[in-house]
């Protein structure tokens, strides 16, 4: 995984993000884990443990892998104040998700909110996917999602200043936090895009901190995200276009992909 990619100034302000893509998800996972009836469930870049908490507390055995020390450690301080039926369900793991071996298998394997886009080298990419089929049971399902990329907007054009991204006041803390960002660079060739974060926190003293951080995620087409899938040995049984289960074409904002051996 790319260095930018970590969040090694900003894991502390990950969960003050409350757009719909990062609770939408939680039921469809939900869902799939108990309607597939998942003994033991791997979520790759767990990060905070957003989903991972969420399906432990639903009563399911999940582990969360992440490379990102900062994020774990958010993790981890949510652990602590977690009850024991829920906390003792769970196992972090500080791993690659570009390489690891857990020395066991899982009926489920998720990858939420684009984690995936993280992966930018094509052996990496590659890599992933082959431990993602080794850790499956026979039966197991994995879901990836990524952003859907707007043919029409992923050129030279799709670069921009500094923006707005979203704004509100943490409840938990009392800061009122802006963040911003901003399109740095975008790479046609490899499709890999570049954006800074910029994260404004203002106290409830009204001082004003800022912290940054970049990304560089890689953007899949539909048919190129079928086709690694395919590639690396797995089948791809749904397609949808929201957590909803909305259709690619309907919905036009997410690729998500459930697929099995």
């Amino acid at each position: 995984m790319a260095e930018e990619n970590l969040l090694k100034n900003t894991a502390w302000l990950y969960d003050v993000d409350d757009r719909d893509n990062l609770h939408d998800d939680i039921q469809f996972y939900v869902d799939y884990a108990k309607s597939y009836n998942c003994g033991n469930i791997l979520e790759l870049a767990c990060g905070t443990g957003r989903v991972t908490i969420s399906l432990a507390a639903e009563g399911l055995d999940i582990t969360g892998l992440d490379l990102s020390d900062e994020m774990l450690d958010v993790f981890r301080q949510k652990l602590d104040k977690l009850d024991d039926k829920v906390r003792n369900r769970i196992e972090i793991v500080h791993g690659n998700m570009a390489d690891f071996n857990l020395t066991k298998k899982f009926d489920l394997i998720i990858m939420p909110f684009r984690a995936f886009q993280a992966l930018t080298d094509e052996k990496d990419i590659e890599n992933s996917l082959n431990c993602i089929k080794n850790h499956l049971t026979n039966n197991g399902i994995f879901i990836i999602n990524v952003f859907n990329p707007y043919p029409d907007r992923m050129n030279e054009n799709w670069c921009y200043p500094e923006e707005v991204q979203w704004e509100r006041l943490d409840e938990n803390t009392g800061n009122y936090v802006v963040k911003k960002s901003s399109g740095d660079k975008i790479d046609l060739q490899n499709r890999i895009i570049y954006i800074t974060f910029v994260y404004e926190v203002k106290d409830k003293t009204g001082n004003i901190s800022s912290f940054e951080d970049k990304l560089k995620l890689k953007y899949h087409y539909e048919h190129q995200l079928e086709d690694i899938i395919v590639k690396a040995g797995l089948k791809i049984k749904e397609k949808f276009g929201w957590y909803d289960k909305t259709s690619i074409q309907d919905a036009n904002r997410e690729l998500i992909f459930v697929c099995g051996k």
